[in-house]
């Protein structure tokens, strides 16, 4: 099932200031500022998580504060473990067409109760549909133990 799905640009002056908040002092991403039109221009493996700042129902974007019920994401779900496949690189002037789906589930049984595992595939594609990154995030809920356990 595919939750949210969006489109972003690789701009040059966002990979330069992704690479300084990171502390990349590589000085290719200021030089490529004003490369040529038309030049393969790279970015940063780590680059693919500035573009959630382009979608629209994101909850990692900065917003101001708020008192909403569920502001902020679950109490009781925790993240867990992050995986990056690099299939091909992103290169400034790419249009990325960003796809989010739920991935597997599966439980555990821990200590402190029921461990509830879920992922969520994020798929990062350029203009022509070749898949470039596939990242994969894991939750983990913990349900309290059965009062059944002893």
């Amino acid at each position: 099932m595919l939750t949210t799905r969006y489109e972003a640009h690789v701009e040059p002056g966002h990979v330069m200031l992704f690479a300084r908040s990171v502390g990349d002092v590589d000085p290719c991403y200021e030089t490529q500022l004003g490369a040529e039109p038309g030049t393969a221009l790279v970015t940063p493996p780590t680059f693919v998580a500035a573009l959630d700042h382009f979608d629209p129902a994101g909850k990692t974007r900065p917003t101001l504060p708020r008192n909403e019920p569920g502001h902020g994401g679950r109490t009781d779900t925790v993240h867990a473990a992050q995986y990056f496949d690099y299939l091909a690189p992103l290169r400034v002037g790419d249009r990325i067409v960003v796809a989010t789906f739920a991935g597997q589930a599966w439980t555990k049984e821990g200590m402190s109760g029921k461990l509830e595992f879920t992922e969520t595939v994020t798929e990062y594609r350029n203009q022509d549909g070749h898949l470039l990154v596939r990242a994969r995030k894991v939750s983990v809920r913990v349900s309290p133990p059965s009062e059944a356990r002893g």
